[in-house]
């Protein structure tokens, strides 16, 4: 028997998952997958999949309404999945690993890419124009992916960033655990940031973890680290350098 989707149902899956993806995000999580590349290669596979069967099946099912408007704004719904899928993988960060950046550029021009597809076989004539207002989104979010790939770092400026933890300190009931961070960005020079994790705070899913995001309390110049003093007074009150910071 063949197997038959709704012309929206690439919409509704990205969509599921853009949402899904930003309430992470909102509640102050990031997601890493057990294997980041069986995980990307799974959603890439979901994708095409689905754009497959829709245009196999596109003249023989329906076109309601409802499933007209998903069509209609499924380049949008596409480009929300990219970005909260970013925002809650914590791709934006200097350390985050190579290869999962890798997966994610794939899996992300796989869905725009599809949805693009589907958008162009079911869209309202007004589509040409459409397509043209979503070129500048596009060259902004390659732009992005470029970055991503070269690991450039936001906070230093240059890319191919060396991180490491130098220095880390657990606060008195174990709350809290605050690390001096080296951004070693070699020649251009680099940075030192403090930041604070609270810890047992991870959720474990089936096909990975959710990570409470550290937040940074501290930012100087590079080499700082190498005198640079931490020291608990309480679990809300950190000293860096004996200057006073509140959780």
């Amino acid at each position: 028997m063949e197997t038959k989707l709704s012309p929206d149902s690439l919409a509704k899956y990205l969509l599921t998952f853009g949402i899904f993806y930003l309430l992470i995000k909102l509640l102050g999580y990031t997601f890493v997958p057990v294997n980041s590349t069986a995980f990307n290669f799974l959603s890439i596979t979901i994708i095409v999949l689905i754009t497959i069967i829709v245009m196999n099946n596109i003249n023989e099912t329906g076109k309601t309404e409802t499933a007209s408007m998903y069509s209609d704004l499924l380049p949008l719904i596409a480009i929300f999945f990219v970005i909260t899928k970013r925002a809650a993988s914590g791709i934006a960060s200097a350390d985050t690993n190579g290869t999962f950046v890798l997966n994610y550029v794939v899996n992300a021009f796989v869905a725009l890419l599809c949805s693009l597809k589907l958008f162009s076989i079911q869209g309202k004539v007004f589509n040409i124009l459409y397509s043209l207002l979503l070129i500048p989104i596009f060259l902004f979010l390659f732009i992005s992916f470029i970055f991503a790939v070269l690991e450039k770092s936001p906070d230093d400026g240059s890319s191919f960033v060396s991180i490491s933890v130098v220095k880390s300190e657990m606060s008195p009931n174990s709350e809290y655990l605050a690390e001096v961070i080296d951004g070693d960005a070699g020649a251009t020079g680099g940075s030192t940031r403090v930041m604070v994790t609270r810890q047992n705070r991870n959720i474990n899913l089936v096909l990975g973890e959710l990570k409470k995001d550290s937040k940074r309390i501290y930012y100087g110049r590079w080499g700082e680290f190498s005198g640079m003093t931490l020291r608990w007074e309480t679990d809300e009150i950190l000293y860096i350098n004996e200057n006073k910071y509140v959780m």
